[in-house]
């Protein structure tokens, strides 16, 4: 998920491309009148602005309205946006959430609900259907999968199951995820369509000026702050490896999540890691890195590897799905998940020998401009909702 859902900072992609009406408003543009009116849910507004920023000004033949759990502050101006507190973890609010949505979705006759993330969707799907709207449920890497504990596994069925039982589409980010759901019965391949993930490489692959100067080589990782996505385990590479690379993490403290890294543990690794918390722009990080790590526990297709393999980085990670999609796993810059030795012997081997790290970094470039365009994604979109009008 999520996605990718909750990422290191808020880059806003809402700058990049021209400006076009996004809520409730029907415009001509370049002949093409706006007549569909979709809703994206999501649990945080951050999600809307980093994951789907493009997608809705790119995708203008839609009129695109947006649910967020939280305040969206700095949401275009012309793009229409009910705000419905949806928490993170499960909660009693939930139901009131539930109830919310719902009654909004049968105000707005929206011709499709497609939804974001694990609460979002939980919620967002059953309300969009027993609202009478066809829903689309997007899985950002789901809770179902291979690398994880069986206890983990059960649940995550159950959950996946649920939001593909009440979603009219499937729309997946990983090939895994395509093999594997219906595999396991989870959901049936007829709902599954593969939309995969992208960035828009032109972004990354034209550096700015470094954001760190250090004597000695950076190694970055670019996260939420939480267990899941392996920052104990940054830690603890950056204190194995103290005095041989400058630790850099990026990315913000996740105060309402239970598997959040605690103050006391990151003032704890405050001599080995430099904590910058959340940026505007990861660019001048990414720029100033020799090494990128990823060493994160679940992915979909994870956007920072994408985007530090844009920007010329050796990516390493932990051989999770989603991750070896976009890193070659043949390349030796995968580690078994939670292997956190392993983790460290590839790290000290790209820090001791930099043509070999140089060399990675323009593989891992060359891998990601070849698969991962944010305009493939938006074509096969435009397919999805053709077949969605084609339909009705």
């Amino acid at each position: 998920m999520d996605s990718s859902a909750g990422r290191a900072r808020a880059d806003r992609d809402w700058p990049d491309v021209p400006p076009a009406r996004l809520g409730g408003r029907v415009e001509q543009r370049t002949g093409v009148a706006a007549v569909r009116r979709g809703c994206r849910v999501v649990t945080t507004s951050m999600t809307a602005r980093l994951l789907l920023g493009h997608q809705l000004r790119a995708l203008n033949e839609v009129s695109w309205s947006v649910v967020s759990g939280d305040a969206f502050e700095d949401a275009p101006r012309d793009l229409s946006v009910e705000v419905v507190p949806i928490r993170r973890e499960f909660a009693l609010s939930d139901f009131a959430a539930f109830v919310a949505l719902w009654r909004y979705f049968r105000r707005q006759h929206f011709d499709f609900v497609q939804t974001h993330t694990p609460k979002a969707s939980f919620l967002g799907l059953p309300a969009a259907r027993l609202s009478g709207t066809t829903a689309i449920y997007t899985i950002h890497g789901a809770l179902y999968f291979r690398d994880n504990t069986r206890l983990a596994n059960v649940m995550g069925w159950i959950f996946e199951r649920w939001c593909c039982a009440w979603a009219d589409l499937v729309l997946v980010q990983s090939r895994e995820d395509e093999r594997v759901l219906p595999e396991a019965r989870v959901c049936g391949a007829h709902k599954l369509r593969f939309v995969g993930n992208g960035v828009m490489l032109d972004r990354f692959t034209a550096p700015p000026a470094p954001g760190i100067r250090s004597s000695r080589p950076v190694v970055l990782m670019v996260s939420r702050l939480v267990r899941e996505k392996g920052c104990l385990d940054f830690l603890g590479l950056a204190r194995a490896l103290h005095g041989q690379a400058e630790f850099v993490h990026v990315g913000p403290v996740e105060n309402d999540q239970r598997d959040a890294v605690t103050s006391a543990e990151i003032a704890a690794a405050s001599d080995d890691v430099s904590f910058v918390g959340a940026v505007e722009d990861i660019r001048p990080y990414l720029a100033a890195a020799d090494v990128v790590v990823l060493p994160s526990y679940r992915e979909g297709v994870p956007r920072v590897a994408m985007e530090a393999a844009a920007a010329g980085r050796p990516v390493v990670a932990y051989d999770v799905r989603g991750v070896r999609e976009v890193v070659d796993p043949s390349s030796g810059l995968l580690a078994p998940r939670g292997d956190t030795v392993a983790l460290a012997r590839v790290v000290e081997g790209l820090l001791l020998d930099r043509e070999r790290c140089a060399v990675l970094g323009r593989q891992c470039q060359e891998r990601v401009l070849e698969r991962f365009s944010e305009d493939d994604v938006i074509a096969r979109l435009r397919g999805v909702y053709a077949e969605l009008e084609g339909a009705a």
